[in-house]
């Protein structure tokens, strides 16, 4: 059985992908301010949870490059007809 950080973390690489994809979706000259977007909603999340304002910003900066990254990845292997927005 997972534990609730195991269940967690999943949760949060599958909210990653479906973002990744809405990214995708995005014509290319929206997509940053769309990762943009995304990444401060994490960052208030984390903040009112009980996050510092520093280890918030770690991790908005931790998903803005998760984003950019699972974004280019997909792009790369094709998927979302290639990225072609």
């Amino acid at each position: 059985m997972n534990s609730e950080s195991e269940q967690r973390a999943e949760r949060l690489l599958e909210q990653l992908q479906q973002w990744a994809m809405e990214a995708i979706e995005t014509p290319r000259d929206e997509r940053e301010g769309f990762i943009v977007k995304v990444a401060g909603k994490y960052y208030d999340d984390a903040v009112r949870n009980g996050l510092s304002a520093s280890q918030a910003e770690d991790w908005r900066k931790n998903i803005d490059h998760w984003l950019h990254a699972l974004v280019e990845t997909i792009e790369v292997s094709g998927g979302a007809a290639g990225g072609h927005a």
